[in-house]
């Protein structure tokens, strides 16, 4: 049996980012947004239908209320990565969580010491230090 292997050429060879794949939206991006959706519209959503006696219709107008989400989260992350380099949004999320008092995420000092025949030679670089 001769087999033939076809090769794709619409497959790219190499990827520096995530594809956007909903308005401007990574994979991951959209699963935060599902994910956020998810956990707080539906429960929402049963408890306030289930007080007036629509349980069931809680679940599916949270889930309406879930799509909808995904539809403006997109569009308002697509207009906040607009004109900025990759990874913007998330460096500015992690130094205002900083300034809240939340862990220190994003600024980190890092030591490198390497011992080699060549000699010892050390390496601080500062990442994200503001001035």
């Amino acid at each position: 049996m001769d087999l033939q292997q076809e090769i794709n050429e619409l497959l790219p060879l190499r990827l520096n980012a995530e594809p956007s794949i909903f308005r401007g939206c990574s994979l991951s991006e959209l699963m935060l947004l599902v994910t956020v959706g998810g956990i707080v519209l539906v429960p929402g959503s049963v408890i306030v239908c289930g007080l007036f006696g629509y349980l069931m219709m809680g679940v599916g107008i949270g889930l309406l209320l879930v799509i909808a989400w995904v539809v403006i989260g997109a569009t308002v992350l697509q207009k906040l990565k607009r004109g900025k380099p990759l990874g913007f949004y998330q460096l500015r999320l992690r130094l205002w969580l900083e300034d809240l008092d939340f862990p220190d995420f994003a600024r980190h000092q890092k030591e490198l010491k390497c011992n080699s025949n060549r000699g010892v030679y050390e390496q601080r670089q500062a990442i994200y230090r503001r001035v």
